[in-house]
């Protein structure tokens, strides 16, 4: 029987799993948060659409979109000079539409494999107008609703035909209880120079060693804004920021056998960021 993930793996993005269990433990508890642009025109789509396809043929019985507001930086240096510096900012929907119900619906194994696959998801404009957004978030509903009932035909014409296991009989969904929680809006602002000059010097250093064939040093930098509702009554917007210092170092033994050191600093306060006296002590055992 498969559970509903309130938080989905593609999303996270490098954040660290451990951080998205807190965000459980919290959720069920109310904020001080005004809701978001992007929630509410999420809702305001989702109560449009679940009314609508609730009364289709063959119709919706759960409906979720779940948005991820992402703002990148990457710095990344190799062997004392710098490989490249950049930012980003992105936004990615995922809508998860199921036909049919709770106890057989267009995700039934059929065979060996289910009879339709999740959706990746799509990109999704930064643009804060609602009726732009809910014209994003409805043009993808429409997309999978579409493809989900093309599976749920095939379920039902193989369980015309096929034994049903125990298995096959459980339920293929889980009734879940809502969670509703909005936590503050979380945003990154880096100057990339001072790290330029970093990843320079930490690469330099281990250069120093003719044992060192290649040395890498990558700084990233990630803001995370997630937005989740369903039609269970789940709404959910919370924020997580991230860094990372990573050390790559290869080398080559006598008898001609690669030898890969990887290092890594994490920390989600800039106030934590390692030291040039703590990174430079790493980079000294890496090369011993």
């Amino acid at each position: 029987m498969t559970k509903k993930l309130l938080i989905t793996k593609g999303f996270l993005l490098g954040i660290s799993l451990a951080a998205a269990i807190c965000v459980f433990a919290v959720s069920s508890r109310s904020a001080d948060n005004p809701a978001p642009t992007i929630l509410t025109a999420m809702q305001d789509e989702l109560d449009r659409s679940s009314t609508a396809l609730s009364k289709a043929e063959p119709a919706t019985y759960f409906l979720s979109y779940t948005v991820a507001d992402r703002q990148y930086s990457e710095v990344s240096g190799s062997n004392g000079a710098l490989l490249s510096s950049s930012d980003d900012r992105g936004r990615w929907l995922e809508v998860q539409t199921r036909v049919g119900t709770y106890q057989l619906d267009d995700t039934h194994k059929v065979g060996e494999r289910g009879a339709s696959a999740t959706s990746p998801g799509t990109t999704a404009a930064l643009d804060e107008d609602i009726p732009v957004l809910r014209r994003e978030i409805w043009r993808e509903t429409d997309r999978q609703y579409r493809a989900a009932s093309e599976a749920l035909i095939k379920v039902k014409t193989s369980q015309q035909v096929q034994v049903q296991t125990a298995e096959g009989a459980a339920p293929d969904f889980s009734i879940e209880k809502a969670h509703a929680y909005i936590g503050p809006h979380v945003s990154i602002s880096v100057d990339r120079k001072p790290w330029e000059d970093r990843v320079r010097r930490y690469t330099a250093e281990f250069s120093k060693s003719p044992a060192v064939l290649n040395s890498i040093a990558t700084f990233t930098a990630l803001g995370m804004n997630q937005y989740q509702v369903n039609t269970e009554g789940t709404k959910l917007a919370f924020g997580q920021v991230h860094y990372r210092l990573e050390l790559y170092v290869q080398s080559k033994a006598p008898d001609g056998m690669d030898i890969n050191r990887y290092a890594n600093f994490d920390w989600l306060d800039p106030k934590d960021t390692p030291d040039d006296k703590t990174v430079f002590a790493s980079i000294r055992t890496m090369v011993k």
